[in-house]
């Protein structure tokens, strides 16, 4: 019976790297080796150590070098009048963060990016909501709601910024219950969800009239970063009586501008007491970890009492995450088959795949991204637009109801492969390769140098069979087995039989001329990472 109780014992390589897969960037044979010596509850309190950034100062100027125009200022304020780098260079910041994260952050920035879904905007606001996500990857989602409420970013996006006591705009109040935090229910009747109503609509956008947008200078004394501000001859004043879906509760009209920030703490606090909301965001959780689809059984044993964690904590979501990665469940340990449901079950996302490629075969060849600041104009462009966006991963999701490879049914993952990005994605190996974008083959420091891979990761490559399993123990989320196994082997040796493959090892380390070892490696690596096995973990 699927159980939350933690998993015994050391994870062992097998366990280690799928923990690590689903909920780090930051795989590789030696992170692999460390975590195969913890128990859950070690590697997973390892993970949850968050590590400073990299660059907390943020991208640097690539014109000057050393300006770290969205940390120190002066801000000019405007859009962003050099064809998009500015953004571009935010993004390739984030993607160089995320890289560098040994920790579960980044992950978990990554999920928060996917609920509070927002659009292309100037630069500092991409940084600064971005930077919210960071700051409150595993702390309270309570305080991130407010504080992603009040961001310049989503104000205009939703709306918000246009929303005044005399013409309530209903955008960002609806996609604040219906996407962000309780979600609907089953429809019980017109304009009746479960969860709340069109009434609560109406009444929660009056309680947001007269917040809106700021200028960069205007900081939050909490995390530095820009944020709107209040304005109370825009906002409505009145009480607000919501439905019988929040214990028709009445909020107090604020009395002033200061006020109003606590009768957003007001409405924020009554949807998140609602049980409902806290089973929310568990499902969301379990989709984005564990599995895509949720069993009754799950529903039960597993949603039902992280929700009663998560709610019982005040929304600190920490220790309900702590839970989840800790859990039998979570390794396929809870029922008497332990390869049939969990491990290998979900498809990667883009980012899971290029990153977690980028980290396995340590192909990152960027440097000190700050010191090396030309990346963020030629590589920012080509690894964002020839290269991820190809093979299905925009930094902004298509509609408000964020990536549907995360979330959405009936699909879920399997709405990461598509006619338009399948064949990008199976480009690949070759791309690592060459150090070349999959689309239009352009130049990125992103480059497998393949037979030192091999030659440092490795034991015993004389021994096809030996060299081949270790490989495939490393990449895939499970051993292949029987003619599967005879397949990616068949690969290495192509003409050559096992003693002649040693002969060519051992040549290869006695006169350093690496170019038929290479030739089969090549052979080796394409199949194993062009495998439909590999798209999983």
């Amino acid at each position: 019976m699927a159980n939350l109780s933690p998993r015994p014992g050391v994870l062992g390589n097998r366990l280690a790297a799928h923990l690590l897969r689903r909920a780090s960037f930051a795989v590789s044979k030696d992170r692999i080796n460390a975590f195969a010596g913890m128990t859950a509850t070690e590697a997973v309190e390892t993970l949850l150590a968050i590590p400073p950034l990299v660059h907390p100062e943020g991208p640097i100027n690539w014109m000057d070098g050393t300006t770290a125009w969205l940390t120190t200022g002066p801000y000019d304020n405007g859009p962003d009048t050099f064809m998009g780098r500015k953004r571009r260079a935010v993004w390739l910041w984030v993607v160089n963060e995320m890289l560098h994260d040994p920790s579960v952050r980044h992950k978990m920035a990554l999920f928060w990016h996917s609920i509070f879904v927002t659009e292309e905007d100037r630069d500092w606001s991409e940084f600064d909501l971005f930077r919210l996500f960071q700051m409150y990857a595993t702390g309270n989602i309570k305080t991130l709601a407010c504080k992603v409420t009040l961001d310049n970013k989503m104000l205009r996006y939703l709306n918000n910024n246009n929303n005044r006591r005399d013409s309530p705009n209903e955008n960002y109040a609806r996609e604040f219950l219906e996407l962000f935090t309780i979600l609907k229910g089953p429809v019980q009747s017109t304009g009746d969800y479960t969860n709340y109503t069109e009434e609560d609509i109406k009444q929660a956008a009056r309680v947001l009239t007269g917040f809106d947008d700021e200028g960069f200078d205007n900081k939050d004394p909490e995390t530095g970063l820009s944020t709107g501000r209040a304005i109370y001859n825009r906002h409505h004043a009145g009480f607000k009586t919501f439905s019988a879906a929040f214990g028709n509760q009445t909020i107090t009209g604020a009395t002033d501008e200061a006020d109003m920030y606590r009768e957003l703490q007001d409405f924020v606090d009554m949807v998140f007491n609602q049980p409902e909301t806290a089973r929310a965001y568990v499902r969301r959780l379990y989709h984005f970890f564990v599995k895509d689809i949720i069993s009754e059984e799950a529903e039960q044993t597993i949603i039902q009492p992280l929700a009663d964690q998560l709610y019982n904590d005040a929304y600190h979501i920490e220790n309900t995450l702590k839970t989840l990665l800790c859990s039998r469940h979570f390794y396929d340990e809870d029922d008497s088959n332990a390869k049939d449901e969990v491990i290998g079950g979900k498809l990667k996302s883009p980012l899971d795949y290029v990153l977690g490629a980028i980290n396995l075969f340590d192909a990152n060849k960027m440097g000190v991204l700050n010191n090396n600041v030309e990346h963020y104009d030629t590589t920012a462009q080509r690894f964002l637009y020839n290269h991820l966006e190809h093979i299905g991963f925009t930094f902004y999701p298509l509609s408000v109801e964020g990536y549907p490879g995360f979330f959405k049914a009936p699909n879920y993952s399997k709405f990461w492969f598509d006619q338009s990005t399948i064949a990008y994605r199976f480009r690949l190996p070759y791309a690592l390769l060459e150090g070349k974008t999959v689309q239009n083959n352009r130049d990125i420091p992103f480059q497998v140098d393949l037979v030192p891979f091999f030659r440092d990761n490795f034991t015993n490559q004389e021994y096809a069979d030996e060299l081949v399993r270790q490989f495939l123990e490393l990449t895939l989320p499970e051993m292949p087995q029987g003619e599967r196994f005879d397949y990616f082997l068949q690969k290495l040796l192509g003409d050559l039989s096992p003693i002649n493959w040693m002969f060519e090892w051992q040549g290869y380390l006695q006169s350093g001329n690496d170019e038929s070892v290479k030739v089969a490696l090549t052979d080796l690596f394409e199949a194993v990472v062009g495998s439909p096995e590999f798209q999983t973990f």
